[in-house]
């Protein structure tokens, strides 16, 4: 297998999972039908895994599979509406990859349970910003654990934007008139929010007034009237800067790689002035599980070691939530992603995506509403 490709399409995952399940087939590493309920419980372990295709593969639980003889019962989700979708209909799997955005609102479905940190051989080496990422604990308990990270920033076109901005380093260059036209925006309520935060230099945005969601509605506003569009698959905005259509746009760095080796002159910043935008996904234990519930910890515990997190940075391009993991990964790798340092230093600069209330989630959504039917 192409490590490269591998890469590529995991990036794609989860903005077009059509394509991405294509990619995955012509590989040769996903049957052409994905199944939408796990079969019997026949895997090794008798435990099944819900998560989204490409995240099922041995090497990201090696330590499972050396255990058990092999790897879980898998049942994989297009996003985490549709699974939460299943998970309210009683679907029985073990252990569910999702999020921290969502997590809050599954638990408050009463999809998922608590987890116990004595069970988790890695917890005390969990880098600390995303062992208690927003969304992470109800009452003190933990209720997810990270696995996966990464960040969002700023791609653009270095022969057609003002050499100035890779010394500014701003994410302003997205509401800079002199390019109207041609600058993106990633259509998500979730993007779009914490883009408006980082140019306001707000850092809690669950705790917002209306003030404050009126402010951001103004900057996404003006944003609006200067791009040329908004893009919901990563593939769009990736061919329109190829072309020189689009010379800056809210990404990650997966398209730019992709890019970079085709030689397009685009780069991706790795310290815009006001941080990174930062995500993290992990896993939880679902309250509808009908496998076995060592397995269930036992299958985490291999997710979160540091032998799978060398294989999603070095192969996924991703950040593993093991401190340890840093240890072993290629440091050429690491400087790549602007992470021979301390890890915990990159992710306190960053702005993390939060879980958000119900309430909360639907004052964002009127008013992302509002801003796209804005004439």
């Amino acid at each position: 297998m192409d490590q490269s490709r591998l890469f590529d399409l995991v990036r794609a995952s989860r903005t077009d999972r059509r394509a991405f399940n294509r990619h995955l087939a012509s590989l040769g590493l996903l049957p052409a039908v994905v199944p939408l309920v796990p079969g019997p419980a026949h895997s090794a372990g008798e435990m099944t895994y819900f998560t989204w295709a490409g995240y099922e593969i041995p090497e990201l639980h090696p330590a499972y599979v050396e255990k058990y003889g092999g790897s879980p019962e898998v049942a994989f989700f297009a996003d985490e509406e549709e699974a939460l979708l299943k998970l309210r209909s009683e679907f029985p799997v073990d252990v569910v990859h999702p999020c921290n955005t969502v997590v809050q609102r599954w638990y408050d479905a009463g999809v998922i349970r608590p987890l116990d940190p004595s069970r988790m051989t890695h917890w005390d080496n969990l880098i600390p910003a995303l062992r208690d990422v927003p969304g992470s604990t109800v009452d003190g308990e933990p209720i997810f654990v990270a696995n996966d990270w990464g960040s969002h920033s700023i791609a653009y076109r270095t022969d057609f934007v003002d050499p100035a901005y890779a010394e500014e380093k701003s994410w302003w260059i997205l509401l800079d008139e002199t390019y109207a036209g041609r600058l993106s925006m990633w259509d998500s309520v979730d993007a779009a929010v914490a883009f408006a935060a980082v140019i306001l230099g707000i850092r809690d945005t669950v705790n917002v007034t209306d003030e404050q969601i009126e402010q951001m509605k103004e900057v996404l506003l003006r944003q609006k009237k200067l791009l040329r569009n908004y893009w919901s698959v990563e593939t769009e905005c990736e061919t329109m800067m190829a072309s020189g259509e689009v010379v800056a746009a809210y990404f990650w760095s997966g398209p730019v790689y992709r890019m970079q080796q085709d030689g397009i002159p685009v780069e991706y910043l790795l310290d815009p002035k006001g941080g990174l935008i930062s995500w993290a996904c992990g896993l939880v234990m679902s309250a509808t599980g009908q496998g076995d519930e060592q397995a269930a910890y036992d299958f985490i515990n291999a997710w979160n070691s540091p032998e799978a997190g060398k294989f999603l940075i070095e192969v996924y391009g991703y950040g593993h939530a093991n401190r340890l993991t840093y240890d072993i990964v290629d440091p050429a790798v690491l400087a790549s992603m602007g992470l021979e340092g301390d890890v915990s230093e990159f992710l306190a600069k960053a702005t993390p995506w939060q879980s958000w209330p119900p309430n909360v989630l639907d004052r964002y959504v009127r008013m992302y509403d509002d801003v796209q039917l804005a004439e």
